[in-house]
């Protein structure tokens, strides 16, 4: 697994809180950016706490079935040099990344474990690639459904194609905030197409 990281990644003192303040914020900084571009390099929108990426339906059947999650390979573990982030720092570089909008908490709960949705790029960058999307599959002023946005074959090859409803949602925000959307919800309040002008 090391082979898919930066140089970094296998340098024993980044696993250990660093005590000088300085340092200890770039030490977060390079764990933020590990994290995000493993996620992009794995095409992958969730992260578990402890670092394991995670396909969503995979996880929801686990639930679903009470089966036990299967062990997964955690991106705070490196066997290599046989280190491992300590649980109190791992909830510090979490707490920033979601501090700085580059992940959010999902609702799933498992027994033993939180998850995330993460953020390669900034929210503002998702929402002008959705736009970017509308104007070139000239959808404009057209009603489209999340799943469609996410799931259809015009959005293959798009960098969003994939990406969790929740997620995608989260990111049309700054079209909402600027008039550009509307949302359409279902009769449960499920949030179930949406209108760009």
């Amino acid at each position: 697994m090391a082979s898919a990281f930066p140089p970094v990644y296998s340098f024993p003192p980044l696993y250990t809180p660093q005590p000088n303040a300085l340092i200890r914020e770039q030490q977060v900084s390079t764990w933020i950016d590990i994290i995000l571009q493993y996620c992009k390099s794995k095409d992958s929108w969730c992260m578990t706490f402890e670092g394991s990426v995670i396909d969503l339906s995979t996880l929801m059947i686990e639930i679903a079935t009470q089966g036990i999650p299967k062990e997964r390979e955690s991106i705070f573990k490196n066997n290599d040099i046989q280190r491992a982030v300590p649980q109190s720092f791992m909830e510090e570089i979490w707490k920033k990344l979601v501090s700085d909008g580059k992940a959010i908490s999902t609702d799933i709960k498992t027994k033993n474990s939180r998850t995330f949705y993460i953020f390669w790029k900034n929210v503002d960058s998702w929402a002008s690639l959705i736009l970017q999307w509308f104007e070139t599959t000239t959808k404009l002023n057209q009603v489209v459904t999340v799943y469609e946005l996410t799931q259809g074959d015009e959005s293959i090859g798009w960098e969003f194609y994939g990406m969790p409803e929740p997620m995608m949602i989260h990111c049309l925000k700054p079209l909402l905030a600027r008039n550009r959307a509307t949302l359409m919800k279902d009769e449960m309040g499920k949030v179930v197409a949406i209108k760009v002008v």
